[in-house]
């Protein structure tokens, strides 16, 4: 949370005029917007296995959510439903800044003209208050998107999703002893909501062997007050990405954020580079590493599977470790196409 204090010289009255009132209330009431919390990582088994190189490789349903064109490279429909958490710090020390924790869950119906999904994401942090202290501050967001997609020539498609957000801004006083119950009794928090209408754009060329992605989100920069003056902002995040196809099971990627955003550890800007490989027709594996261009340059590694349980259906799941402050992950996604 931000303040302004007005304080005055020394030798003067200690009364404030009527308009120094009135800018005194209007700078407590204006939201003041923080740090946007969300990053491409934050949900996809599949693409998370691969270290989160995947704008240019999406091809089955939640590719509405990293890159909504790439529905077109895939299998004329699919859905997915998917649970995914990660968190980060000493979870049995004492409460300290930087440390959170993120879950998501999220459902999606995707088709080549067009593509609808649900999405829950729910992120609690541990920040300083600009006095010294700790406080918990939760940001949770809900999106039901649509999306459309145009076919430019061949193997070139964009795609628009419209999306309606509803976002809600929480914070509160730590009291818990540990990191890890402090962010617990932060995620319960209950606070401001408000709704708003964004935006995300995506171009996707397929040449066979290889693809090219690119993906721009939260296009209309969308901001979420809280109370006490606080505000929240979805800021616009872009990213491009290489996929080479060498061999029938085989897919190696790397991805690169074009912008930095700031996160309860830091600014980030992402490099991700894995891939995926076909053992059998029932099994699948993956892995990758992404590292961060600012700040803290530690990697985070993961690694992922998927298990056929029928002919186009699929069971994922990946873990992640990594960076710079302990950040370990986990996700798990039903995947069906036909």
């Amino acid at each position: 949370m931000l303040r302004r204090i007005l304080s005055l010289p020394s030798g003067r009255s200690s009364l404030v005029s009527a308009p120094a009132w009135v800018l005194a209330t209007v700078v407590a009431l204006v939201p003041a917007p923080v740090a946007a919390q969300q990053t491409f990582e934050v949900i996809g088994s599949r693409a998370l296995g691969m270290g989160g190189a995947f704008v240019a490789v999406a091809d089955d349903p939640t590719a509405v959510f990293w890159n909504p064109a790439g529905l077109a490279s895939g299998p004329p429909g699919g859905v997915t439903i998917e649970w995914v958490r990660f968190r980060s710090g000493d979870r049995q020390g004492l409460p300290s800044t930087g440390s959170w924790q993120r879950s998501a869950k999220f459902m999606s119906l995707g088709t080549w003209p067009i593509g609808l999904s649900y999405s829950d994401f729910d992120e609690t942090e541990l920040v300083g208050d600009g006095a010294g202290s700790t406080v918990t501050r939760r940001f949770s967001t809900r999106h039901y998107s649509a999306t459309v997609l145009q076919t430019l020539t061949p193997g070139l498609v964009v795609g628009t999703t419209l999306k309606y957000v509803r976002g809600t801004v929480a914070t509160g006083a730590v009291t818990a002893p540990t990191t890890g119950e402090a962010l617990e009794t932060g995620a319960g928090l209950e606070g401001r909501s408000s709704g708003v209408f964004d935006l995300d754009a995506s171009l996707m060329f397929d040449a066979r062997v290889f693809r090219v992605g690119w993906t721009v989100r939260n296009l209309r920069s969308p901001e979420f007050a809280g109370s006490a003056g606080t505000a929240i902002t979805l800021k616009r995040r872009s990213r491009v990405g290489l996929a080479v196809l060498p061999a029938d099971g085989l897919t190696l990627a790397i991805d690169l954020d074009l912008d930095t955003v700031d996160l309860p550890g830091g600014p980030s800007r992402m490099l991700a580079a894995g891939g995926e490989h076909r053992l059998t027709p029932r099994v699948v594996v993956r892995g990758g590493l992404r590292w961060n261009l600012e700040g803290e340059r530690a990697a985070v590694g993961s690694v992922g599977a998927s298990w056929g349980l029928r002919p186009g259906a699929w069971l994922d799941g990946h873990v992640t470790q990594g960076g710079a402050h302990g950040e370990r992950g986990l996700g798990l996604a039903l995947r069906a196409g036909w």
